[in-house]
């Protein structure tokens, strides 16, 4: 089975750095350019399925992408990690903005009502046996979803431990990673 990651395209809250969370900020018009251009690079890849937040951000990119390609899901647990009382504020730095590091795995801090950064382990995992299960090893599958739980997703698929440091993995606006399952 191989598994494509998609973060989704690029919000006016992207720009500015603020966190977005579980607030359903839709994307600005570079995004949708993104989207676009995010359907042309995977235009020879047939998808069984398309999997996606249903978040603005991420439903629409996945609708651009795919079109009427394949058919789209929306899973809640792809939503966004939460950021509790950080959503809509800047962000120079997670350790600088909270006091702590709220990727560390060890600490799993839930500061400021922050969803525990084992938590999006868990529901990324969820998600993934889900879809080992429904789908044969020949599939071809897309999710599109949010930084945070493409970090879970990728992490669940390459593995992690205790020291995996949570910030080494970053996905760009509309960046596409595949994985063989």
């Amino acid at each position: 089975m191989k598994i494509y990651l998609v973060r989704h395209g690029l919000t006016d809250w992207n720009v500015e750095k603020k966190a977005q969370g579980l607030t359903d900020i839709p994307l600005n018009n570079v995004g949708l350019e993104q989207a676009e251009a995010l359907r042309e690079k995977i235009a020879g890849i047939d998808f069984n399925i398309c999997y996606a937040s249903p978040l603005s951000r991420a439903r629409k990119t996945a609708e651009i992408a795919v079109g009427d390609r394949c058919k789209i899901l929306f899973d809640d647990r792809l939503m966004e990690r939460s950021f509790g009382g950080y959503e809509g504020k800047v962000v120079n730095g997670w350790a600088e903005t909270t006091g702590v590091d709220i990727g560390d795995l060890k600490l799993n801090s839930d500061v400021g009502g922050i969803e525990p950064v084992r938590d999006v382990l868990a529901r990324t995992k969820a998600v993934l046996d889900d879809i080992k299960t429904k789908h044969n090893k020949d599939g071809k599958i897309l999710i599109v979803s949010h930084g945070q739980v493409s970090r879970g997703l990728n992490f669940n698929l390459v593995g992690y431990d205790d020291d995996t440091v949570w910030w080494s993995c970053e996905f760009a606006n509309c960046e596409v990673r595949e994985y063989e399952v």
